[in-house]
């Protein structure tokens, strides 16, 4: 509302090119002279926080966990968190003069980071790690957002929604396998009765972990490229990041060891009651066959995606209308003297055959 009595516009494009205009307007506001730009970044980025479950009211996320996996799946990984993020994309001009979102983005962002990284790490509730692992993955966005470099944006956006979407199916049938105990300290042992669940898990939490030559360790190490000086509290910021890059190895190894390998003496009566008969399949895994080709269908397309969106940026195609004005992309790479024949990214190339043999 605020938007359209300032632009008397509802069309975003028109919108974005009409906000220049207005970077010194102001109001009065019970007898106080208030900016027109701050007070929309305000209330837009106060929304976008919330719904990107930044650190504050991001408690709405783990406690939303009880829906059923492929509901999780979809809302919890793709659709619902980012689209906080996604407004502050389409209304970028806005914040770009708005001294408010300078400050507040990278240090609320980076503090969410870190803060969902460690607290997942200390979860026992398998789902209840994605959900916080979410939350870390949310912060990168939001301080992604304030570095100018949309398009990385959305490389995170699709790195992360396809993995994450793959580790909530593959979790529910780890939970299904489990008699519905969601608990990982009762389960272990399961990459005997579950040995596509437990490749395609390794393949999605060594991409969503960071970990060397993977499309997460590729995006993360762009982020720390794309860092700028200017930011306010610049090595605050950089800790944070970097804690939360760190922190994505723990609750990856945590939820990985935890399913498929420990076992507890406790659980021995739960493996007793299984009913060999029912945990025997043709295709060597007690699931159905249409999970595991959801499965693989979103693995597959994570990465066909992922590898084109690389091979867009490193050859500078802007293929985003919308944002090539309002985005010193170029800049970066003239900077930093990116190309298609860099090092990592051969190298991921290489991840990616290697998994793909397997």
């Amino acid at each position: 509302m605020g938007l359209y009595c300032l632009t008397y516009d509802i069309d975003i494009f028109s919108i974005n090119n009409q906000i220049v205009f207005f970077n010194n307007f102001k109001i009065k506001f019970l007898n106080v002279n208030v900016n027109v730009l701050e007070m929309l970044s305000f209330l837009l980025i106060s929304c976008s926080f919330i719904k990107s479950a930044q650190v504050g009211p991001h408690i709405w996320l783990p406690d939303s966990m009880e829906a059923p996996v492929p509901a999780s799946s979809l809302i919890h990984s793709a659709t619902l968190v980012s689209a906080g993020v996604f407004v502050i994309l389409r209304f970028y001009p806005l914040f770009e003069n708005s001294t408010y979102s300078f400050f507040l983005l990278p240090i609320v962002g980076s503090t969410t980071a870190v803060y969902g990284g460690i607290v997942g790490a200390y979860q026992a509730d398998i789902k209840r790690i994605l959900a916080y692992s979410t939350i870390s993955h949310c912060g990168f966005l939001i301080v992604l957002t304030s570095f100018h470099l949309n398009e990385f944006v959305i490389m995170y956006l699709y790195v992360h929604g396809f993995f994450k979407a793959s580790v909530f199916m593959c979790v529910g049938n780890i939970i299904r396998s489990s008699k519905n105990y969601q608990d990982f300290r009762k389960m272990g042992v399961l990459y005997k009765c579950l040995p596509f669940e437990f490749f395609t898990s390794f393949v999605c939490l060594f991409n969503l972990a960071g970990l060397p030559f993977s499309l997460g360790f590729y995006i993360k190490h762009l982020i720390f490229l794309g860092f700028e000086n200017n930011i306010y509290l610049y090595y605050l910021v950089f800790f944070n990041l970097f804690c939360g890059a760190i922190s994505g190895l723990f609750y990856s190894y945590r939820i990985f060891f935890y399913a498929f390998f420990d076992f507890k003496k406790a659980n021995k009566i739960v493996y007793l009651n299984f009913n060999r008969k029912e945990n025997f399949s043709f295709y060597y895994t007690n699931t159905s066959i249409l999970s595991n080709f959801s499965i693989t269908g979103l693995v597959i397309t994570s990465y066909i995606m992922s590898f084109y969106l690389l091979s867009v940026f490193l050859n500078k195609i802007n293929f985003m209308s919308d944002f090539s004005n309002f985005s010193n992309f170029s800049n970066f790479y003239n900077t930093y003297n990116l190309s298609n024949n860099f090092y990592l990214f051969n190298l991921s190339f290489i991840n990616f055959f290697v998994i793909m043999f397997m």
